[in-house]
């Protein structure tokens, strides 16, 4: 896998952008739940778990392109 270093360089900047996400969307659910608006607080929930996931999974990928033979895929 020859392009693996600019896969796994764009893969990181999503991850970084998930992340920016993430935080805003945790700070808004957190704010929402205080203003009592709680259907509202775990529908933004949901997003942020999924948001997190993802982030986990991007990791996951990097980690096996780095090293192959880990058997963690």
């Amino acid at each position: 896998m020859e392009n693996t270093d600019e896969w796994a360089a764009r893969l990181e900047e999503a991850e970084e952008r998930i992340a920016a996400a993430y935080e805003i969307l945790s700070e808004l659910q957190m704010e929402l739940r205080e203003a009592g608006q709680k259907k509202d607080a775990q529908a933004i929930g949901e997003a942020v778990e999924r948001l997190a996931r993802y982030g986990r999974l991007f990791q996951d990928i990097r980690a096996h392109w780095s090293d192959p033979d880990s058997g963690s895929w």
